[in-house]
């Protein structure tokens, strides 16, 4: 009977340790989801461009009441990286509650080299 109330024991510490693991991941996942960072990324995927050289472009834009991003200046040595940007973010839609209409953002975004 011991062994039994043991072995249960066990059962029940290993289920509560897998649940609350799981519960955590879930909560990480969707703060990362819901970030800036993570959202603008995954607009600008798979680019298609040929890079020759690492460099950071600096996008500036606000966030319209409606959460659609709106352009104001992009600055890069690359102008076919310039138009690329301007055309995957302008009138974007963000998702979340963290977007402030009336601030302005400023996003560094590394430009590898495509090799």
């Amino acid at each position: 009977m011991k062994t039994c109330k043991l072995f249960l024991a066990a059962i029940a510490l290993s289920l509560s340790t897998f649940a609350f693991a799981g519960a955590n991941s879930a909560v990480d996942f969707e703060a990362k989801t819901g970030s800036i960072s993570y959202q603008i990324e995954r607009m600008l995927s798979d680019s298609g461009l040929v890079i020759e050289e690492d460099f950071t472009a600096t996008v500036i834009f606000e966030v319209t009441e409606s959460r659609k991003i709106r352009i104001l200046l992009i600055e890069s040595p690359n102008e076919e990286v310039n138009a690329f940007l301007k055309k995957r973010l302008t009138n974007q839609k963000l998702h979340g509650d963290s977007w402030d209409s009336e601030k302005v953002y400023e996003l560094p975004v590394k430009v590898q080299a495509t090799r």
